[in-house]
């Protein structure tokens, strides 16, 4: 009897140290699609390629593909958010989010098209990373919007931190808002410069249309509705943007732009005013009238 006593606990033994000793399987979903436009498709990696609804989850390293007429609006569990543009194709590497310390890691290979980002929270802590053919991209706290095909990358950053650029073992860095960096393949990265108003106009209204056509669902309307709109970058309660910053897909052209050679996402230090120029004739006291 107590042999057999003996064996019953130690085969229990073994079964739970087995169980214990098989690792957690982690929850593949990383987002879900908020709003599209023709039939964008996903293929998660352990199933078969399925068109991206609305509602329908992302997964980690899950291919996204858009044709001539498609766009998709996926929304990332952190808050973060990507807008593809038409004849895209990029794949969700890496995305890991601890929702009680807020941190995490995301990474995004992109071969073609045209994409928006939007940073959440983890962007504000870590560094998220987009690869493309010509360039590794990073963007911190931020909004960067990525035009990439096999031999040339443009990135502009909208709003954040900063957004590097390293290609051919170089590192360019961008804090302005509204600058762009051009990379060829196998090239270093060109220095950030002012986007030329316009220079972009195709490629963003191609990425407006997904909230403009009928039917297809607001994509800016969808993040707001999530609840998930504090999470990003720029802004503030209530999904408001911080300092009259457009984060809307329709407002990113015009920020881009007039936000060219100032720095929106470094705190101003203000500055008192210079004093008035001396009238001519010279000396007096400042704020002095003409009988000086």
């Amino acid at each position: 009897m107590k042999s057999t006593a003996v064996c019953v606990v130690l085969s229990s033994l073994a079964l739970v140290a087995a169980v214990l000793a098989v690792p957690a399987v982690a929850d593949p979903r990383v987002g879900v699609t908020s709003a599209t436009t023709g039939g964008p498709t996903g293929k998660p990696p352990a199933q078969a390629e399925r068109v991206l609804h609305v509602g329908v989850d992302v997964q980690a390293n899950e291919i996204v593909t858009t044709g001539a007429d498609d766009r998709a609006h996926l929304l990332f569990l952190d808050g973060s958010s990507l807008t593809v543009g038409p004849q895209a194709r990029l794949t969700i590497d890496r995305f890991v989010y601890d929702p009680n310390n807020k941190t995490g890691a995301l990474a995004i290979s992109a071969s073609q098209g045209i994409f928006r980002f939007v940073g959440g929270k983890i962007s504000k802590t870590t560094p998220v990373t987009v690869t493309t053919p010509a360039a590794t991209l990073t963007i911190r706290g931020g909004i960067m919007i990525v035009s990439a095909d096999a031999s040339r990358t443009v990135a502009i950053f909208v709003f954040g931190n900063d957004m590097t650029v390293t290609a051919a073992g170089h590192v360019t860095t961008v804090t302005r808002a509204g600058w762009q960096v051009t990379t060829f393949a196998g090239k270093v990265p060109g220095q950030p410069a002012p986007t030329p108003p316009g220079s972009l106009a195709n490629e963003l209204a191609k990425l407006e249309a997904i909230g403009n056509k009928a039917g297809s669902g607001d994509a800016d309307k969808a993040a707001k509705d999530s609840g998930f709109t504090d999470l990003n970058s720029g802004l503030g309660p209530g999904g408001q943007p911080i300092g009259a910053n457009n984060t809307t897909i329709s407002g990113e052209a015009t920020n881009a732009v007039n936000n060219v050679g100032t720095a929106l996402q470094k705190p101003t230090i203000n500055q008192p005013p210079p004093p008035p120029p001396m009238p001519p004739g010279g000396g007096g006291s400042l704020g002095c009238g003409p009988r000086c």
